[in-house]
């Protein structure tokens, strides 16, 4: 069962160890969200049936295949993302893969390649990396389609051209 992470429940200080995180079941089955609040740091691998939501900072890789990632205004995820939509308001580093649409949204930072069908890129945010819009993996041209010949016939073979002749010009060829 899918739990949401307030974001006060993850407060420490330095000289204190971090608090145990009490978690709160969700109602909504495989539709919930989990929120990842600003003071937690997450490092290794996030992955689900439901949606994520981070504020704070995830390192490593977080996948959700039918699910959204959402890296809000205050969070960093120093990972590669994969899910079905990806939605970032804070700051990506690593390449993100998703199988609809990514939106990367204004004063946003990703430094990493985005490969998905549908990438919104809005003004004022901060990208480096390359964008794969295809929509599937690309497929080999298929092979033209030949008839095989009607029985009994034969095909021609090609002719070889024909030596080009030079007509005799005056100085080549001086009277005697």
């Amino acid at each position: 069962m899918p739990v949401q992470i307030q974001e006060k429940d993850a407060l420490a200080t330095p000289d204190q160890p971090t608090p145990a995180v009490q978690s709160r079941p969700t109602t909504q089955g495989a539709e919930s969200r989990t929120i990842i609040g600003k003071g937690v740091v997450i490092t290794g691998e996030i992955t689900g049936t439901g949606d994520v939501e981070i504020r704070g900072t995830v390192s490593g890789s977080i996948t959700l295949k039918n699910n959204i990632a959402t890296i809000s205004k205050s969070g960093v995820a120093q990972a590669s993302v994969t899910a079905k939509n990806v939605d970032v308001s804070g700051r990506v580093e690593g390449d993100i893969i998703a199988e609809e649409l990514v939106v990367i949204r204004k004063d946003s930072t990703v430094a990493g390649n985005v490969n998905a069908p549908r990438v919104s890129l809005e003004d004022g945010a901060h990208f480096k990396g390359s964008v794969d819009m295809q929509t599937s993996k690309p497929q080999a041209a298929p092979e033209p389609q030949r008839r095989p010949a009607p029985a009994g016939t034969t095909t021609p073979a090609p002719r070889a051209a024909a030596p080009t002749q030079r007509k005799p010009d005056a100085a080549s060829n001086p009277k005697q």
